[in-house]
């Protein structure tokens, strides 16, 4: 049986996950000013390696939670930091750009999704009550990795270079075996409306069937470590028989999941608004992430005013997913109001960087962390908010496919903003069409409370099923 405390475990296997994952991703930026040198190339070349990776480490979802309904999540997650270690071990041998596209954009991006998306929906499934600010701490890794890699990667490369470094990455990535082998399975969990019918209408109740299991079932109605076949014994036939209608039910339920479309979560007007928002906002974010070293250095500050730069935006991000996480909690607070103010003021702060009155590192910096604090709380109530419309069973499909519009903006907006630059001869630009983005996709939220204002949605069909006792047959 897993212990109860077991909870905190699962959240800081997902912490330090987030915080290689995210970190090594997110360190791309500090590579491209290496890239461009290296293999004699442009920006939109060079973004693409990066726009790539977080491409296809964001929108492997639906693959990743695919895998997950035929394999445990220990299983995939460890496999996945395999892929990525061994793949970030050949990036020093290729000498080719287009194999750095195949490599390292999308091995490495996959291996990080198989690692992620497992982690992150596990994390959610271990709480109720206190499901949001789990997330949001274990999301929060995403911004000490943000922090930290950055400097590191910097620092690696000035003492061994770009291929050393990577050799340094792939060490790091191989710690994710560790994180990934504590993530043990949830007991499945009945659900309670269903499971007090179950036992009112059977004959478990009998006086006759003295089950500790059951008792403590009945009195505290919480089954979160047991299972409905395995807390009944096994020699009273009466409840053997019961465990069969009991078993039926499961089976038809699971015969009406495997009837669905694995994309049913997207004829769900509101998850399918959610998806578009998605996307769009993670062209701007992509293009920040991707563009930003560069484009401070391109501004005259050095490759260690722009490393700074960037770990302020890890700091507000780190800070920004556990304010969101808590903030979700707070029932009386909307979490759709959250969401759309800080996908607005995180498009605005991007359309600051291009005025020279912004320009020196104080200011960038300040910037920058307000920049982190916002996209930390939208990563902090992705999965709540993901719950909040499609349900908790709902949640794997659910977030993969949320992953995968994350992984379409990234792709689109890097290559997309490098090419304004080589175009243009500036990023300025660049700059103005990501905070337009980002803006854009927060006002599109705003067409989910018009339309349930507006438009009543149809209620949903309740099943009920009558439990009859076989014994009393």
């Amino acid at each position: 049986m897993i212990p109860k405390w077991w909870c905190l475990m699962i959240v800081f296997s997902a912490f330090m996950i987030q915080v290689i994952s995210f970190g090594t991703a997110g360190a791309i930026g500090m590579y491209n000013i290496e890239f461009i040198d290296y293999f004699n190339v442009g920006a939109a070349e060079v973004s693409l390696i990066g726009s790539i990776n977080l491409g296809v480490f964001l929108g492997a979802g639906p693959l990743v939670s695919l895998m997950m309904r035929h394999m445990s999540f220990r299983r995939v997650a460890v496999i996945g930091s395999l892929l990525s270690s061994i793949s970030l071990l050949c990036v020093p041998f290729l000498d080719n750009i287009i194999y750095l596209y195949i490599i390292y954009g999308i091995f490495t991006g996959l291996g990080f999704a198989m690692v992620y998306l497992p982690s992150s929906v596990l994390a959610g499934l271990y709480f109720n009550e206190h499901r949001s600010l789990a997330t949001g701490i274990a999301t929060s890794g995403s911004g000490i990795g943000a922090v930290t890699f950055p400097l590191l990667v910097h620092s690696l490369i000035q003492y061994y270079g770009w291929k050393g470094s990577v050799f340094i990455l792939a060490g790091l990535s191989l710690q994710c075996i560790v994180f990934s082998a504590l993530l043990f399975p949830l007991a499945e969990k009945p659900d309670r409306k269903e499971l007090k019918s179950v036992l009112t209408n059977s004959n478990i109740h009998d006086k006759q069937t003295n089950n500790p299991d059951i008792d403590h079932m009945r009195n505290n109605g919480k089954c979160e470590n047991y299972n409905v076949h395995t807390c009944i014994s096994e020699n009273d036939k009466s409840v053997q028989q019961n465990c069969k209608v009991t078993k039926l039910m499961e089976n038809s339920d699971t015969a009406a999941e495997k009837s669905l479309n694995h994309c049913y979560v997207l004829r769900d007007f509101s998850f399918f608004v959610f998806f578009l928002n998605n996307i769009l906002w993670n062209m701007g974010v992509g293009i920040s992430w991707i563009l930003a070293p560069e484009y401070f250095v391109s501004m005259g500050l050095t490759k260690e005013n722009a490393a700074t730069i960037l770990t302020f935006n890890g700091v507000g991000c780190f800070i920004g997913c556990i304010i969101g996480g808590g903030l979700g909690n707070i029932q009386s607070l909307s979490r759709l109001s959250m969401y759309i103010s800080w996908n607005i003021a995180v498009g605005i702060l991007l359309m600051f960087l291009p005025f020279k009155i912004f320009q020196s590192v104080e200011i960038l910096s300040l910037i920058m962390f307000l920049n982190g604090l916002g996209f930390g709380g939208i990563l902090g109530l992705l999965v709540i908010f993901t719950v909040d419309l499609l349900g908790e069973k709902a949640l794997g499909d659910g977030f993969g496919y949320l992953m995968f519009s994350n992984g379409v903006g990234f792709i689109i907006g890097p290559p997309l903003g490098g090419a304004f630059k080589d175009s243009l001869g500036t990023y300025d630009p660049t700059f103005f069409f990501a905070g337009t983005l980002i803006v854009v996709a927060g006002l599109l939220m705003f067409i989910i409370p018009i339309r349930d204002k507006f438009v009543l949605r149809p209620k949903k069909k309740k099943l009920t099923i009558e439990v009859i006792s076989i014994h009393n047959i």
